[in-house]
C-alpha cells in the first residue's frame, strides 16, 4: 500500500506529457525516474518532519497545562485557611477553564505549517517539472550533472520551508509561555479576590476575638500634641460579634516623661452595612486617665462616636464625628475626612495577602478654652496670661495628614505598619489668646505599627 503511494505521488509530481512520450531505451527515462525517487524523498521527509513538530508542540502545550496546575495549586496552598471552599472552587474552575484554552494557542500555527507544507510541494512541483525536461542535456555527464544540481536545489527549498515551519512553531510554543503567565496572573488575582471577600464574610458572620499590640512614635489627637512628643504603645482586645455588636479593652504605656502605664478604656460599639459600598459604626468609649498623663485627650474621659465609609473598590471616603465630654465639664467635637486608595501590590508574595493604602487626612474640632487651660496643667507648663487677651472658644480646621498605611494579613495575622506626616494647623498660641495651647504648631513626622491576632 505504501508503495502504491510513492507510486502515485511520482506520477503527480512529473507532469503526464513528459511521463509518457519518451521511448523505453531514452536515457530521459533513468534521468527523470532518479529526480521523482528524490522529490518523493523529500516531500516524505517533510511530512514526517511537520508531524515531529507538531508532536513537539503538543509536548509543549501538556508541558504548559501542567505548568498552570501546579502554580494554581501552590497559590491555593499559599492562600491556606484564609481562603474559603466557595473561593477554591472559583480558583480551580477558573484554573481548568484556562487551561483547556491552552488547546487552541497552536491553531494559527498549525494552519501555518500545512500551508507551508502544500506551498513547498507545489514549487517541488514546479521545479522537478522544470529539470526533467534537461533539453540541452545529450551525454551521461549532462544528466549527472541535471541530478546533481535538482538535488541541491530541492534540499536548498527543503530546508527554507522547513525552517519557516520551524519558527511557526517556536511562536506557538512563546505564545504558550505567555499565556502561562498571564493565566497565572489571572488566578492569582481571583484567589486575593476570593480570600478579600472570604475575610469579609467571617468579619460579618462570625464571632471573633481580636488580640493586638499597637506602637506609636509621636502620640498626638487632633493634630496638638500637647507640647510633649512621647511614643505611645498599648495592647487591646476586641470581640466582635457576629450581629454587629462589639466591645474593646484597651491599656495604653507612654515613654515620656515618665515610663509607665498611661490609661485604659473600655468601648461599646456597633458596626452596620447599608449597602455593598456603605458602612459605618457607632460606638461609646468611657477612659481611665492616671494623673501624669499628658496627652491632649486626658482632660476628658468619655466619648461618642460615629463613623461612615464610602468604599469603592480602589478609593475609599470615610466621614468620622466625636464629642469628647466628662472629667470635669466641657466637650469638644472633632470631625475628619480621610481620603485613601489602594496600590497594586503583588499578591501572596510572602504566602499572604498584602494592602497599601495612601491616605489623606483633614480634621476640624473645637478648641475649648477651659479645656486648653487644664491641658497646660497636665503638660506641667505655666499658662500665658495676656492682658489684652480674651477667652477664645473656636470650631475650625485643626490638621492635615498624609500617611502611608501597610496591610499585611498572613492566615489569622496582621501586621499594619504606617509613616504619617502631620501638619498642625490654627494652633492658639497667639499674642491675643488668653491661654496659649502648648502644642507645637510645627510639622512632625511620626510613625506606628499595629501586630493582631484573630481568634474565631
Amino acid at each position: 500500500m505504501r508503495i502504491r503511494s510513492l507510486l502515485l505521488l511520482a506520477s503527480s509530481l512529473l507532469p503526464p506529457s513528459v511521463a509518457c512520450s519518451q521511448s523505453a531505451d531514452d536515457p530521459r527515462i533513468p534521468f527523470r525516474k532518479d529526480l521523482r525517487l528524490k522529490a518523493d524523498s523529500l516531500v516524505l521527509d517533510q511530512r514526517l518532519y511537520v508531524d515531529t513538530l507538531f508532536s513537539h508542540g503538543d509536548i509543549y502545550t501538556r508541558s504548559a497545562d501542567s505548568t498552570l496546575r501546579a502554580r494554581t495549586d501552590s497559590l491555593l496552598a499559599g492562600a491556606g485557611d484564609s481562603l474559603g471552599a466557595s473561593g477554591r472552587n472559583s480558583a480551580r474552575i477558573l484554573s481548568l477553564d484556562l487551561r483547556r484554552s491552552l488547546g487552541v494557542v497552536g491553531v494559527p500555527a498549525r494552519t501555518t505549517v500545512r500551508l507551508l507544507l502544500t506551498t513547498f510541494e507545489t514549487d517541488l512541483r514546479a521545479l522537478l517539472a522544470m529539470r526533467s525536461a534537461c533539453e540541452s542535456c545529450s551525454t551521461p555527464a549532462d544528466f549527472r550533472s541535471g541530478q546533481a544540481r535538482f538535488r541541491e536545489e530541492g534540499d536548498s527549498l527543503s530546508g527554507y520551508y522547513g525552517d519557516s515551519m520551524a519558527t511557526a512553531v517556536e511562536e506557538w510554543e512563546s505564545a504558550l509561555d505567555e499565556r502561562v503567565g498571564t493565566f497565572t496572573d489571572s488566578i492569582s488575582g481571583q484567589i486575593q479576590s476570593s480570600v478579600e471577600e472570604y475575610a469579609e464574610y467571617l468579619k460579618d458572620h462570625t464571632s471573633h476575638l481580636d488580640i493586638a499590640s499597637a506602637y506609636e512614635s509621636h502620640s498626638n489627637y487632633r493634630g496638638r500634641d500637647n507640647g510633649v512628643s512621647e511614643g505611645a504603645f498599648g495592647p487591646s482586645v476586641t470581640y466582635n460579634h457576629k450581629s454587629g455588636l462589639y466591645a474593646e479593652g484597651s491599656i495604653g504605656w507612654v515613654s515620656r516623661p515618665t515610663p509607665g502605664p498611661d490609661d485604659e478604656s473600655l468601648t461599646g460599639g456597633y458596626e452596620f452595612t447599608l449597602s455593598s459600598v456603605l458602612n459605618g459604626s457607632v460606638s461609646y468609649t468611657h477612659y481611665w486617665y492616671s494623673d501624669s498623663s499628658t496627652k491632649p485627650q486626658a482632660v476628658t474621659n468619655q466619648s461618642v462616636a460615629g463613623m461612615m465609609m464610602l468604599d469603592l473598590d480602589l478609593l475609599s471616603l470615610t466621614l468620622n464625628l466625636a464629642d469628647d465630654f466628662g472629667g470635669g465639664g466641657g466637650s469638644e467635637i472633632t470631625t475628619s475626612l480621610d481620603l485613601s486608595g489602594d496600590l497594586p501590590v503583588s499578591d501572596h508574595a510572602f504566602g499572604g495577602t498584602l494592602k497599601i493604602s495612601p491616605t489623606a487626612s483633614a480634621t476640624w474640632g473645637d478648641q475649648n478654652e477651659k479645656l486648653r487651660q487644664r491641658r497646660i496643667v497636665r503638660a506641667k507648663k505655666k499658662a500665658v496670661v495676656r492682658v489684652t487677651g480674651k477667652p477664645l472658644d473656636v470650631f475650625g480646621i485643626m490638621s492635615y495628614e498624609l500617611s502611608l498605611p501597610a496591610e499585611m494579613q498572613i492566615g489569622r495575622f496582621s501586621v499594619e505598619p504606617v509613616i504619617g506626616y502631620v501638619l498642625p494647623v490654627n494652633v492658639l498660641n497667639g499674642k491675643t489668646v488668653l491661654v496659649k495651647d502648648p502644642s507645637t504648631s510645627a510639622p512632625f513626622m511620626t510613625a506606628g505599627l499595629t501586630v493582631s491576632m484573630t481568634v474565631r
